[in-house]
């Protein structure tokens, strides 16, 4: 184990080379083997059949041609260009791998392709035209891959399209399965009752984050303008002035069930105080007909819907969002689907949602023959920090003081993993209910308690208490409190404060901040032979506070001014236009170093942590690259002071394992 421990940590900068590295293994792997061997944990050995390789979303291969000693001489064979099919918002797509192709999404469009791993060769390509329903989706961009199904005999390429369809494609030919839904489209704008309506725009722009511009239910007898590209295309959808729902991520497929979630609008700056909620819904996957549907946000009288004190009436106040935005997980042989389920109607602010909201920042998990809850357990009560649930939960059989144990273990944006019985939801190690500092925003009542791991330990910085601060010398400790305390300080969970002179304090420390903590770009990987975990985070420190915008409908939002953008409220008497823009996020960390010294002492978090799941011991710790970065500064607070090295600036790595690698 001494041995493997090492190759580890050296292997664990290079992910893109090594997921290409994988795409031609898996290949020569499959020619090795001229064989069909049953599936584990629902993929092909040697295959990636799912987003994270395979239903327990393990990020792991068990191939071994690629290892320590050929690592650093592989080569890039070949690049397959997205942008040949057109832009994307940002491009985070794991392809799949199966029978002899890969399979991916790429471009604002969510286009479907088949590439030919040997010789990066486009072998088939798909694409909706979605008109209106396209150009104002919430989450327009590629969406992170498709799903794979076959029974031995057809193959199908599953894709959500931004406008919320549902498209079953012929995985030789990538043609619409004409047996699935209407001539191989199901519209999942149907199926949640809402009726459909004919929609219009007013400009030629997509929708702003959070909702500003958005689309409209279009005028009697309303058609197309085709030279200023704005009224009603002929599209049909949900009325937007009840909001606006989409998908970011793909379907999971167990058992012929084809399980499908949404995504919505972002929360940092939305003008409207409800929005649509969200559901997780099964399908056939041979017909496309809906089986059942799971409601994310309880309807009046479901278990769940008293932790929503102002109600759960769609169009309240306060109701929406809720939405499972990350990929999920399964257990095939359990037939249970666990989905990481993100935060209610605005990120930093829910003052006009009181209640713990379930089941909003939970881990859900359902029978995926009827939709059944099994168990849930919410991890983060009455969210107001952006703390959504990022990251595909993952799965792994262990043995725990001796027992067998069945375990799901969700990484989170907190900085924790939180991990389970995937049979029963009992919690491995005790999460107690611990007190959280209070509130002093006008109108919020946040948590008085949330629920803090025993074990394993964090793996990203925690709050900011005293010890935190660098105290090189006497002169150094005390200029660094005297920045820390220009803030709200505490352990964890630190409610933001307010600007405008309400709360105690202008700002509160954030840590970890929006990003985690872990994020859809970093995540965790799991080695289901020796029991490890390997989670790829980022550490830092940054500030919260919230203000009124002007011309949105909430109270308090994330510092921003939606003034003069399509669909927000009127100006209010004497607004004066800012000089400069309102709130983002760039600047959130700017206050929290000296001389370019971040007052944070420098500790073994962020980077890729190794934690034994048999024990929920951390095994090993790296930074990202493996190496720490030399830290100077000519501010004469420093001189004489040789400052520790400090882990690299903040960013999330990607990481997947193999028999002898973590990469």
């Amino acid at each position: 184990m001494r041995n493997r421990r090492i190759i580890e940590r050296t292997a664990t900068a290079l992910t893109c080379l090594g997921v290409m590295g994988i795409a031609a293994l898996t290949l020569r792997g499959d020619q090795q083997a001229g064989r069909d061997p049953d599936l584990v944990r629902g993929n092909k050995p040697g295959e990636w059949r799912y987003w994270a390789g395979d239903a327990w979303s393990t990020r792991y291969s068990p191939l071994d041609q690629i290892n320590a000693s050929n690592f650093g001489s592989l080569k890039m064979a070949w690049q397959w260009n997205a942008t040949a099919f057109g832009l994307d918002e940002y491009y985070r797509t794991t392809p799949l791998y199966a029978n002899g192709r890969l399979f991916t999404v790429a471009t604002t469009r969510r286009i479907a392709a088949a590439i030919d791993p040997e010789k990066g060769e486009t072998l088939w390509m798909w694409r909706m035209d979605e008109g209106i329903r396209w150009q104002k989706a919430p989450r327009q961009f590629a969406g992170r891959g498709p799903a794979y199904w076959t029974d031995g005999k057809q193959e199908r390429v599953l894709v959500v399209t931004p406008g919320y369809h549902l498209a079953s494609l012929d995985a030789k030919t990538g043609i619409p399965d004409p047996a699935f839904g209407r001539n191989g489209i199901v519209d999942l704008m149907d199926g949640l009752g809402y009726p459909l309506v004919p929609l219009a725009v007013d400009d030629t722009g997509p929708l702003v984050i959070s909702d500003a511009a958005p689309a409209r239910r279009a005028r009697p007898g309303e058609t197309w303008n085709e030279k200023t590209k704005t009224g009603a295309d002929g599209t049909v959808g949900i009325d937007p002035a009840l909001g606006q729902i989409g998908a970011s991520v793909p379907p999971i497929i167990v058992n012929d069930v084809l399980i499908v979630g949404n995504s919505h609008i972002h929360g940092y700056y939305p003008i409207r105080l409800s929005n649509l909620p969200s559901y997780i819904r099964g399908f056939d996957v041979r017909t496309g007909k809906q089986l059942w549907r799971f409601n994310l946000v309880p309807e009046p009288g479901e278990p769940g819907a008293e932790t929503w004190l102002n109600g759960t009436t769609r169009g309240t106040p306060g109701v929406g969002k809720v939405d499972a935005w990350a990929p999920y997980s399964a257990d095939p042989d359990l037939g249970i689907v666990y989905i990481p389920v993100g935060m209610p109607l605005m990120d930093e602010y829910g003052g006009h949602r009181p209640g713990n909201n379930l089941y909003g920042n939970s881990i859900v998990a359902l029978d995926v023959k009827n939709g059944a809850m099994k168990w849930h357990f919410q991890m983060v009560h009455h969210d107001i920090w952006d703390y959504d649930t990022p990251m595909a939960p993952n799965l792994l059989d262990v043995t725990i003081d001796g027992k067998p144990r069945k375990i799901v273990v969700q990484s989170t944006k907190q900085g924790w993993l939180y991990v389970f019985d995937r049979v029963t939801g009992e919690p491995i190690w005790p999460m107690p209910e611990t007190p959280v500092l209070k509130s002093d925003v006008p109108g919020e009542v946040s948590s008085p308690t949330q629920p803090i791991p025993s074990r394993p330990a964090p793996y990203s910085q925690q709050g900011l208490v005293e010890t935190d601060l660098i105290d090189y010398t006497p002169a150094i400790k005390e200029a660094a409190l005297k920045l820390a305390k220009a803030c709200r300080m505490g352990p964890y969970f630190i409610p933001p404060s307010a600007t405008d002179g309400a709360s105690a304090f202008k700002c509160s420390w954030y840590a970890p901040g929006a990003s985690g903590g872990v994020n859809i770009d970093g995540g965790a990987a799991v080695d289901p032979e020796t029991g490890k975990l390997y989670v790829a985070a980022q550490t830092g420190l940054s500030t919260a506070q919230v203000a009124k915008d002007p011309c949105s409908e909430f109270r308090y939002s994330s510092p921003h001014d939606s003034c003069g953008q399509l669909g927000a409220l009127p100006a209010p008497p004497g607004y004066k236009k800012p000089e400069a823009p309102v709130g983002g996020f760039e600047s959130r960390a700017g206050g929290t170093t000296i001389g370019g010294v971040s007052i944070l002492k420098p500790k073994e978090l962020g980077g890729i942590t190794a934690y034994d799941m048999r024990t929920g011991d951390k095994a090993w710790w790296s930074p990202n690259g493996g190496q720490l970065v030399p830290v100077t500064s000519t501010d004469p607070l420093f001189v004489g002071v040789k400052l520790p090295p400090s882990p690299p600036a903040r960013g999330h790595a990607q990481v997947m394992t193999t028999r002898t690698l973590a990469i």
